[in-house]
């Protein structure tokens, strides 16, 4: 999971900082969706971060230090590894939500008024889906009351049943999958027969074309919800759904960025 994470972080920064050199120091023009492509990098790296040090503690000798000093240095160790796996959980969501405006604003920027039908799907398919990425992150962060209680709770059997987290699990993945692959075909009609310059054409086809690569992963991704777990043991028991976590916005990131890259090359 270190190797993942590094990886796609490596990637996902040198492709935005690429981006904003173009958009800013090649073409002086620097938009909203690409403001918010640098907020989802920025979400992204504190979600690797999370999983970073998750795996960071469990192959440590943290454990067995906890275990010589203590009950109290042992529920620390406990709330801390709840406290990360909360935060990559959550961090995930918002990364995906930030992502879905940055290309909403992109495509709504060149795609022409005229058609209107395109337009309002993305609307409301973006706003279907942060409104409920948003809400869901909610429930993930407060499913046991007071985060700062999470383990208490947990150990008390006091939090929200799997039977109620699995299918809100399933249905933020699934329309997650739904509206990557909305913004990976809807657009591609109004792109070729929109009266729209040729390099914003083919910066919109690259864009689609590496987006899929997203879309995929948001499918495979699904496979692995059922091994989502708020356990000390996430990494032993979710090693595929937090790899597919970090595969699938990374690769989203960088598609987004890429597409933007053709100033650099004239």
């Amino acid at each position: 999971m270190f190797q993942v994470s590094v990886a796609f972080l490596v990637l996902a920064w040198f492709a935005v900082s690429m981006r904003v050199y173009a958009r800013a120091v090649v073409l002086r023009s620097f938009h909203w969706d690409d403001f918010f492509i640098l907020l989802a990098l920025c979400v992204f790296t504190a979600c690797c971060s999370c999983l970073i040090a998750i795996e960071n503690i469990q192959k440590s000798d943290a454990a067995s230090t906890a275990l010589l000093n203590g009950l109290e240095a042992q529920l620390g160790l406990i709330d801390t590894i709840f406290g990360l796996i909360m935060g990559f959980m959550s961090l995930y969501i918002v990364t995906t939500v930030v992502l879905k405006l940055a290309l909403a604003i992109f495509f709504l920027r060149i795609i022409p008024e005229n058609f209107s039908w395109q337009r309002k799907v993305i609307y409301i398919a973006t706003g279907i889906y942060t409104t409920y990425g948003l809400a869901f992150t909610f429930i993930i962060v407060f499913q046991c009351g007071n985060p700062a209680d999470f383990f208490m709770q947990e150990a008390r059997k006091a939090c929200m049943s799997d039977t109620i987290l699995q299918p809100l699990y399933y249905a933020a993945g699934g329309m997650n999958a739904l509206t990557d692959w909305l913004f990976s075909l809807l657009p591609v009609t109004v792109i070729w027969s929109a009266a729209i310059p040729k390099s914003t054409k083919i910066s919109a086809g690259c864009l689609l074309g590496l987006g899929s690569l997203a879309s995929i992963a948001s499918l495979i991704r699904l496979a692995y919800i059922p091994g989502i777990e708020a356990r000390p043991t996430f990494l032993e028991h979710s090693v595929s759904i937090a790899c597919w976590s970090i595969v699938e916005p990374g690769l989203g990131i960088v598609a987004a960025s890429l597409a933007t890259l053709r100033p650099l090359f004239r």
